[in-house]
């Protein structure tokens, strides 16, 4: 992967229950889509899971996974800072 670290974290608030999470890293983006998200799995999670794998396996930057990631999180109606 090019880049571990983003340069800007995603602030996301879960709108069921208000919890505040901050991602910072494309293995952290793909360890809440595996295990914190909400039951809705649209075309933008599913996307948001392949890109972050291809950017673990040096498929593709950090930052095409921080985009999906953040349509993903759009997506599933959580509210982002």
């Amino acid at each position: 992967m090019k880049r571990a670290i983003w340069d800007t974290p995603i602030t996301l608030e879960d709108p069921a229950t208000g919890i505040m999470r901050t991602v910072k890293t494309v293995r952290q983006a793909k360890s809440m889509l595996d295990h914190s998200w909400p039951a809705y799995h649209g075309s933008q999670f599913r996307r948001a899971e392949q890109v972050c794998d291809d950017a673990l396996n040096g498929g593709c930057d950090g930052t095409k996974a921080r985009q999906a990631f953040i349509a993903a999180a759009v997506e599933a109606h959580f509210r982002l800072s």
